[in-house]
């Protein structure tokens, strides 16, 4: 008997391990495809070819290529979020909101092309309509639910963790938006997300006021 339940166990754990990976090889084909060719060109032949799959097991993970692109962008950011629930227990949450997200804007400054494809697609394709509120819903959730466990508040009744996310994420649209009028220079969009965190520690305090009650 604890033969044939370790001899399960283990054949359990392998056809995880390959769900896993396919999932991993759809996420990154989808995503390349869409980056080189516009997602209205790809196929889910296309899709199925690049990850080595076939077409029928592309189906048994995604009804469409829009939702296998929506389920892609689901796995990237639930990286963020795991990066952001493993940061110390100790770190005041703003600080550690800081350091992923500057993470994450790095990321995006490195590859504007590529970051801008990605806007386009989520903000622009029709198709992709029906998966933008959800997918934006989630991820405002997700970080919710790591602020309210870090801050040992309660995200269905207390009104912080939602507060803390929504400042959060205010802070990278502002840096990535404000651009100084008379300045040429193109912002540092770094340094913008760094004194926006730095003005939200304060309290959203300017220099020589004195700090909110």
């Amino acid at each position: 008997m604890f033969c044939y339940r370790m001899v399960m166990h283990e054949a359990t754990g392998l056809r995880e391990r390959k769900k896993a990976e396919t999932r991993t090889a759809l996420s990154q084909a989808v995503l390349r495809l869409a980056l080189e060719r516009g997602l209205d060109a790809v196929t889910a032949d296309d899709i199925a070819g690049a990850a080595n799959v076939s077409v029928r097991t592309f189906h048994n993970y995604s009804g469409s290529k829009e939702e296998a692109l929506a389920t892609a962008w689901r796995s990237e950011f639930q990286l963020h979020v795991d990066e952001l629930r493993n940061r110390p227990a100790d770190e005041p949450i703003l600080v550690s909101l800081e350091h992923v997200f500057v993470g994450i804007a790095g990321a995006m400054l490195d590859k504007p092309d590529e970051t801008a494809t990605h806007v386009d697609l989520l903000w622009t394709n029709v198709a992709l309509a029906k998966h933008r509120s959800v997918l934006i819903d989630e991820a405002v959730r997700m970080v919710t639910d790591v602020v309210a466990a870090r801050t040992g508040s309660d995200a269905d009744t207390d009104v912080y963790p939602h507060l803390v996310t929504g400042v959060a994420i205010t802070a990278i649209m502002t840096a990535f938006q404000f651009a100084p009028a008379g300045s040429t220079a193109a912002p540092d969009q770094g340094r913008l997300l760094h004194d926006c965190f730095e003005l939200l520690r304060a309290g959203l305090a300017r220099v020589g006021e004195p700090p909110p009650r």
